[in-house]
């Protein structure tokens, strides 16, 4: 309560204060940002402000860094297009993304927003960079979604998948760029521990589960495949060490 009546006093004091705001005028910019952000997928500042609506996927395109993707998330990303070239076109066209050299450089960024909710790198903000997601089964001819599984976001980045010159989208034109979200997922559970992890289960949302705290090989999904943010918290149980997930896609004023 003493924080919300320093808040509204501060605003007021902006907002009356013209000469004051114009030497202010840096720290109001980031002070609006904070104030306005959704963090570890509470959405609160989106349930304040229902009036102001946004596409569902926002980034700062001032913000682009362009470098070459890592050695291990460039051979990840050539399997995701493949297995979803794959899905979309059939088994009779994957020649011609088999045969297409995807080039390393791509448009990285730290951050974006997804309906509302901000999302991040681990190495930008590690808090908002824990998240419960769908991946897909590689080498499947399906795209049909796994079971959600938490990790945490190594990257973000923008890129131009290059299509073949008979293809009828690459006589449509030039393509925007899409976002691809490099992901490392966290273990599986060991089976001696699963009755540990059904203790937390039986709770249903509200208990959250186990992982291991290694680290799988990156993944690379799109912006709709997140779930949610979820909160982390390290365990060792009978001298094992583990995290506790704790998804937030069911948070609630």
């Amino acid at each position: 309560m003493h924080s919300s009546v320093r808040e509204a006093n501060f605003q007021a004091l902006l907002s009356d204060d013209r000469e004051l705001r114009s030497h202010v005028s840096d720290l109001v910019e980031v002070y609006d940002t904070i104030r306005t952000e959704d963090v570890r997928g509470t959405r609160l500042a989106h349930m304040v402000h229902v009036t102001q609506s946004q596409p569902d996927l926002v980034y700062d395109g001032t913000r682009l860094r362009k470098s070459s993707l890592p050695d291990s998330v460039l051979a990840s990303f050539v399997q995701f297009l493949n297995s979803k070239h794959h899905a979309t076109v059939g088994s009779s066209n994957l020649n011609n993304l088999a045969h297409t050299i995807i080039p390393p450089e791509a448009n990285f960024l730290d951050s974006f927003s997804l309906r509302g909710v901000q999302y991040s790198t681990k190495s930008y903000r590690t808090r908002n960079s824990h998240i419960l997601f769908r991946s897909f089964q590689s080498g499947s001819a399906s795209m049909a979604p796994r079971q959600s599984m938490p990790g945490q976001i190594t990257h973000v980045f923008l890129y131009v998948v290059p299509l073949s010159p008979n293809s009828s989208a690459a006589q449509g034109g030039p393509h925007r760029p899409a976002v691809y979200v490099s992901v490392q997922p966290y273990g599986s559970l060991q089976p001696e521990l699963s009755n540990m992890d059904r203790m937390y289960r039986r709770f249903g949302f509200a208990g959250g589960f186990l992982c291991r705290r290694e680290i799988a090989p990156v993944v690379i999904i799109e912006p709709s495949n997140i779930v949610s943010h979820v909160a982390i918290t390290p365990l060792c149980i009978n001298g094992h060490p583990l995290l506790h997930i704790l998804p937030m896609d069911r948070v609630r004023l």
